[in-house]
């Protein structure tokens, strides 16, 4: 059977592959092997991403290339008639990145073969609100105008939690990869609108108009307060066990808390994130700079948010030994030195908590 692949036909054996099976005994399946009628190295370059953004991560393949639909959602109907029948927005959708994938976008020590390069997974987007469906909608079409690679779906579960968040939050099942047998695996893929609400609550309306600027993601402030917000609390005897497991150092020093409960920060992979923005980036106002001023404006407004950024990045001074296992003592002195001035910027919070003061119904990952 042949197909198109671009400009090129090639002719191959052509099987379904079934990708998910839902309760209800519905199939999703993709014809193998995958397809893709783009090449997401000329989209980056048009979207003027910078060259060292490293394409082997098939997350950040799909990554651009839906940026780039995103960007020309008000005219795909007429670039992919067969794809889009109708206008799937009337004015582009800045969609932006947060997550690893924003953190590759911005951080050459993030990218391959470089000390902070970690393997990532799926790709996280958030939205205007007032476009979130047209989002939805282009996410479900981007198999037919780019080809299979870029594949979404929408299981009962998916449908469940769309309804449950009434716009404020969307998910779709994507295809995220290729195993070593060459067949394709899938994630969730979440999108949030307006705010992206997990520990905390991070408002990033105002990054929407400098996309461009903030290299499609949601930029560096907001992208450090994201990372750093994650937090938990266990019983005070797991602390073995996280020693056991080499963990220990994200056990963070806070004495007002409940004395028989220990607080969790961030994971091994959000440390080695936020550790690449401090490497690769300065303090300062420029473009891709630090700015502590936007930081402690976003910050003055939550001083729940406020309290559990700023022990997450004291715990990477306190913990900086830790940071060998990635980096040379020179750029760990690089990176606590700038975690250290940009804390000198930041609101103290002089409210003292016993108990959790972030969301607790928010699901905690599995630790190991």
């Amino acid at each position: 059977m042949e197909f198109k692949a671009g400009d090129n036909y090639s002719s191959v054996q052509r099987r379904l592959f079934v990708l998910y099976r839902d309760l209800d005994g519905k199939v999703y399946d993709v014809e193998l092997p995958l397809t893709s009628m783009v090449d997401p190295k000329e989209l980056m370059e048009e979207l003027g991403l910078p060259s060292y953004i490293n394409l082997k991560y098939y997350p950040i393949r799909s990554a651009i290339v839906t940026i780039w639909a995103a960007l020309n959602a008000n005219r795909l109907h007429e670039l992919y008639p067969k794809a889009f029948e109708k206008r799937i927005s009337k004015n582009p959708i800045p969609a932006l990145l947060f997550g690893g994938a924003a953190v590759k976008i911005h951080c050459p020590s993030a990218n391959s073969g470089n000390s902070l390069d970690r393997d990532i997974k799926d790709m996280d987007f958030i939205v205007p609100k007032k476009q979130g469906t047209d989002f939805y909608r282009l996410l479900l079409g981007m198999d037919r105008a780019f080809g299979t690679c870029y594949k979404s779906f929408v299981t009962a579960n998916d449908k469940r939690f769309n309804a449950w968040r009434h716009g404020e939050r969307y998910r779709v099942t994507t295809i995220n990869g290729v195993n070593g047998e060459g067949l394709p695996t899938i994630t969730v893929l979440d999108i949030f609108c307006d705010r992206i609400e997990l520990r905390h609550r991070v408002d990033v309306k105002e990054e929407f108009e400098r996309y461009k600027e903030n290299l499609y993601t949601i930029g560096l402030e907001p992208l450090i307060i994201s990372k750093a917000q994650f937090i938990f609390d266990a019983p005070k005897d797991a602390a073995e066990e996280f020693k056991q497991h080499g963990q220990d150092y994200r056990i963070i020093s806070y004495p007002y808390y409940a004395k028989d409960r220990i607080i969790v920060g961030m994971e091994d992979k959000d440390v080695k994130d936020v550790c690449a923005i401090f490497l690769d980036h300065d303090l300062g106002e420029g473009p891709e700079e630090i700015n502590p001023k936007k930081m402690r404006k976003i910050l003055e407004k939550d001083k729940k948010l406020t309290l559990t950024v700023t022990l997450n990045l004291r715990n990477i001074i306190e913990k900086a030994d830790v940071l060998e296992r990635w980096l040379n003592k020179s750029d760990v002195a690089k990176v606590t030195d700038r975690v250290e001035r940009l804390l000198g910027e930041l609101p103290i919070v002089e409210k003292k908590w016993d108990k959790p003061w972030w969301d607790t119904a928010v699901e905690t990952p599995q630790i190991w």
